[in-house]
Formats: C-alpha cells, sequence, structure tokens
C-alpha cells in the first residue's frame, strides 16, 4: 500500500480502537428491552426451538403445528404448542442493509474497525451510463447485500461484530425479527428479508426481482397466504417500485403492507448537506467527505431528493446571499435547488484509493434524470386491490428544512462553510409533512414520537406492527 493508505490504515485503527473501547465499556450489561411485548427468549445454555442446530420446527411439519419435546434438548417453556403465523416480508431503506464482498463475504457497509479503508476501496464506484449503475472501481468486485439468514442477517444488525453504543441506529431491524422469532415466526419459512444494494436507483431490476422472489416464495410455503410487509425509510419507495413494475404479482401475494418513517416527497435538508458536503447515513467513524464519494453517483441519493411537484407547505431550502443578492432555492420554480448543488460541484473530483488517479465527480446529470424518472413512475402508483395499508411517521424531532449559508463569494464554499439549519417538525431526517403525503388509501395513520431508525425499537410502533400482523388493526 502507498503512503495514503497507511495513513488510512492507522486513523482506521485509532478510530476503530477508541470506539471498541467505548462500546465494550457502554454495552454488554444489558440490552435494553425494545418491544414491551410478552416474548420470552431462551436461558444461558438453553436452545431456542428456531435456532439453527435445532429442526424441530421441520419433523412438527414444517411449523404449522408444534408440540413440546422436552426430550429432544428443547425447553417446554419455550415452544408454542400450535404458532399459525402470517408470512412477513420486510424491507429495509437506504443505508440499511449490509453489504459484503461476495465471494470473501467481506463486510465493507457497515464497519467500525477501518471504516473508510474499506468503504473507498469497495463502496466507491463509477457510474455506467449504458447500465445506468454504479460499478465497482477497477479491480475491485462488485459487492452486494449479504443474502444469509433468508434476507434477515443483512438488516438484523448493521455492524455485529461490536456492541456499538448507538444500538438505535446498528440494531435496524433487530427487535422487529427478533420479537417474532420469539412469538413464532421463521426465518426461511414465514420470515424473510430483502436487502438490496441501496447504491442503486429504489426502482433497480435486481432489487425488483429479489423482491419478486421472495414475496412469491413466502406465499408458497404458506399454503398460498398473502404476505404481509413491513417497510421502512425508502423501503417504502422500493415497494411502489415494486407494485409499478409487478402489479399482477403484488395483487396476487401482498395481503397488508405497513410502512414506517417513509419520505414519500422526499428527504428533509439533510438530504441537500449529502450532496454539497457530504453525509456519513449516521455512521460516526465514517467522514462525510468520503461518504460523498458514493453519493454524487448513487441514483438512490438522487431520488430523496424533495419532490418537484408536490405542493409543498413547508419546502426544504438552501437561502444564501450571493455577492449580497438573496437567493432562495426551492423543490420547484426557476430557482431549483438543483443549481446550487451543480454549481458548488462544478470542479469536485475524488482521489481513488491505491493508484491515486483524481476523478472528476460532479453533479451527476444522469443520475439527477433517472431519479426524476423513477419518481415519475411512482407517482401515480395506487394499491393493488384489497391490500390494507398503514403508515407510521415521526413527529416533534427536531428536522432540518432549511439550509441558510448566510453570504458567500463563491458556489465553492457551499461544500465547505458552516450551515445554519432552521428546523420543523418530523422524526429527525423526514418532515412530517413528507411522511404522511403517500397518496395512498390508508387504513389507519400513526404519529410517533420517536427519530427516523428508533421507531423500529419503539415500544408503540413494535406494539402496532404486531397488531397489525394479527389483523387487530
Amino acid at each position: 500500500e502507498g503512503e495514503e493508505s497507511d495513513a488510512e490504515k492507522k486513523c482506521g485503527l485509532a478510530q476503530g480502537g477508541a470506539f471498541l473501547a467505548l462500546a465494550i465499556l457502554l454495552a454488554p450489561h444489558h440490552v435494553p428491552s425494545t418491544s414491551g411485548l410478552p416474548v420470552q427468549g431462551p436461558k444461558e445454555g438453553e436452545k431456542a426451538w428456531n435456532s439453527p442446530e435445532n429442526d424441530l420446527f421441520r419433523k412438527l411439519g414444517g411449523g404449522q403445528g408444534r408440540e413440546e419435546k422436552a426430550d429432544q434438548g428443547f425447553t417446554k417453556s419455550k415452544i408454542p404448542f400450535v404458532v399459525d403465523v402470517p408470512p412477513v416480508v420486510l424491507v429495509p431503506g437506504i443505508g440499511g442493509s449490509i453489504m459484503v464482498d461476495p465471494k470473501s463475504q467481506l463486510r465493507v457497509w457497515i464497519r467500525l474497525y477501518e471504516a473508510e479503508y474499506y468503504f473507498k476501496r469497495f463502496m466507491w464506484g463509477v457510474w455506467n451510463s449504458t447500465t445506468r449503475t454504479l460499478d465497482p472501481l477497477k479491480g475491485q468486485p462488485r459487492v452486494e447485500p449479504l443474502l444469509t439468514g433468508h434476507g434477515l442477517d443483512a438488516i438484523r444488525n448493521l455492524d455485529p461484530s461490536v456492541h456499538w453504543p448507538i444500538y438505535d441506529y446498528v440494531s435496524y431491524f433487530d427487535s422487529i425479527i427478533t420479537t417474532l422469532e420469539y412469538n413464532g415466526w421463521v426465518p426461511g419459512l414465514n420470515l424473510f428479508g430483502v436487502p438490496w444494494d441501496w447504491r442503486q436507483s429504489m426502482c433497480w431490476p435486481q432489487t425488483l426481482e429479489r423482491l419478486k422472489e421472495t414475496v412469491l416464495k413466502a406465499q408458497r410455503l404458506n399454503q398460498g397466504r398473502k404476505v404481509k410487509l413491513v417497510s421502512h425509510s425508502m423501503g417504502a419507495l422500493v415497494m411502489k417500485c415494486f407494485i409499478a413494475t409487478y402489479p399482477e404479482v403484488a395483487e396476487q401475494t401482498i395481503g397488508s403492507w405497513v410502512s414506517v418513517a417513509a419520505p414519500w416527497q422526499g428527504a428533509s435538508a439533510k438530504i441537500y448537506t449529502e450532496l454539497l458536503q457530504g453525509y456519513n447515513l449516521g455512521n460516526i467513524v465514517l467522514d462525510p467527505a468520503c461518504a460523498k464519494g458514493v453519493s454524487m453517483v448513487s441514483p438512490s441519493v438522487y431520488e430523496l431528493l424533495p419532490s418537484g411537484t408536490f405542493d409543498w407547505v413547508d419546502p426544504p431550502l438552501i437561502n444564501l446571499r450571493m455577492q449580497g443578492v438573496p437567493l432562495s432555492f426551492k423543490p420547484s420554480g426557476p430557482q431549483r435547488y438543483d443549481i446550487p448543488m451543480r454549481n458548488a460541484n462544478l470542479n469536485y473530483t475524488v482521489v481513488l484509493p491505491d493508484s491515486g488517479t483524481v476523478l472528476p465527480e460532479g453533479f451527476n446529470e444522469e443520475c439527477f434524470a433517472l431519479s426524476e424518472e423513477s419518481r415519475d413512475m411512482i407517482r401515480s402508483v395506487d394499491l393493488p386491490p384489497g391490500v390494507k395499508f398503514y403508515n407510521v411517521y415521526g413527529v416533534n424531532q427536531t428536522t432540518p428544512l432549511m439550509m441558510d449559508y448566510g453570504s458567500v463569494s463563491d458556489w465553492a464554499e457551499l461544500m465547505t462553510k458552516e450551515v445554519r439549519f432552521f428546523s420543523g417538525d418530523g422524526d429527525g431526517t423526514v418532515s412530517t409533512e413528507s411522511a404522511r403525503s403517500h397518496g395512498l388509501k390508508a387504513a389507519g395513520e400513526l404519529p410517533v414520537d420517536s427519530t427516523h431508525v428508533g421507531m423500529l425499537m419503539d415500544k408503540v410502533v413494535l406494539s402496532y406492527v404486531y397488531d397489525f400482523l394479527y389483523d387487530r388493526l
């Protein structure tokens, strides 16, 4: 490795050591109770009835009827006599799938140790104008979401190697999956996840094909019973893409759907930061400037920009004074938000790791055009006949709605100058206005006083999801 790589390694090692020490100090004594539901897991030394070492559920007819068999090493109190549960499929949002090198299974997102070293080499890529995808850097493998554990391993805990102090970020779907497992759901039988390469478009064919295969499999393994879907954040937009692309399959397989923290009309002003100064998706050991190297060529990031066709009450804004002239950039109109992004990134470049090659990576017009197409595609999507839809959204959290740069003399200053944010209501990432504006006929709405990811561990939300799965809403 060259000097730059050695420096990166040392920096990553120092960061990793510091946060690992903090994690060990804070985490192990006790995992917070997250569900508030009457669930109980195996005690130390006992085997969970649905653990990988046990196959009782298969011996008992694939989980359709289960009985207590203490003589086979199972604890009586942990095995329900009869479990009749619907098939469930979980769809994560942007940043919510572990990404790996498929050959070595090396985890490159999310990781605590040497985060930037691996992020630059594996997550950075180059835009392919022909296929309209993000391709790997020369000499690097195409990373993909972790697909083990019936799609659940990639979305349960985003860094399973350590006890991370930021539990409500890295644990992700862990609370929901654990609660369902302890209440009779069996991974691979009636519980599945659909991780996806969240750098690509939300309507990327590979993602939608995987989702189609998963819901068809879940239905097939459950005697034709319709599937219940739980999506988080951008996973809801992936769902809309799926319904638009495979309407007949969606009607055949989906029974009901609950969406949590969806950016229906785009994210808040925080998404502007991602394309101007970089945003690390909450990964505290990843430099935002490093994360920007992916954002500039990721269609999914452009797809999260505020909708230009939505009639905003409080539109996310970028305000500044250019050489004394006040300017305000909005989601629509002659002064649209893409103007400062395009101008600020006019000479933006990235330095490739190892080779030191300098690549221009300004505002990607093709990614932006693709994002417009994707949003046009799902704008008029309606629910398949008979599908019940429920929407959960966050409130009472400080959510950036406007970026104010003050006075600037040059567009390039927008990439480095400290920004003042003005906030409104939301979950900290998505404004309440966007999160409520789904355009679908909802059977139920639930405002929750919680953060964007914290909702997945919120007792109110978990109880709501549990009632949703049993048709008690």
